[in-house]
């Protein structure tokens, strides 16, 4: 049961992440980005799914990462990332219309509104990957 709440409590703290770096502008998505972010060591830190269907898209993100020493953080489903940015289409709040996977985003920096707490943990994080 404290499994499920620190995996939840991770996922929140890493979607506040990104959804604020992402309004800021400091958050790159999709392939040639994320790896212009990282080749440009402009990354802090990668989110990748694990669930993205090119094995090459994955490798290619992980050597780039590993060859530059930036940090991949793995979520389970691209879905989860499509909706974190914004182009899965809703409804209303609850109702999906369609989920759009994304398999990749690159922060390039911590936007302002997020607290040191959560900068803390999200380095932290980082660090044990």
């Amino acid at each position: 049961m404290a499994e499920v709440e620190q995996l939840s409590e991770e996922l929140t703290t890493l979607k506040r992440v990104v959804q604020t770096s992402l309004h800021r502008g400091q958050l790159s998505k999709g392939v040639h980005e994320v790896c212009k972010a990282i080749e440009s060591k402009q990354a802090k830190f990668v989110v990748l799914a694990d669930d993205c269907s090119e094995d090459s898209y994955k490798k290619l993100v992980v050597a780039l990462a590993k060859q530059f020493q930036i940090p991949v953080w793995k979520v389970e489903k691209g879905a989860l990332l499509g909706e974190w940015i914004g182009i899965s289409k809703f409804l209303t709040k609850t109702k999906k219309i369609k989920s759009r996977k994304c398999s990749s985003v690159a922060v390039r920096d911590f936007a302002i509104e997020v607290s040191e707490a959560e900068k803390q943990f999200v380095e932290d994080k980082i660090k044990g990957l």
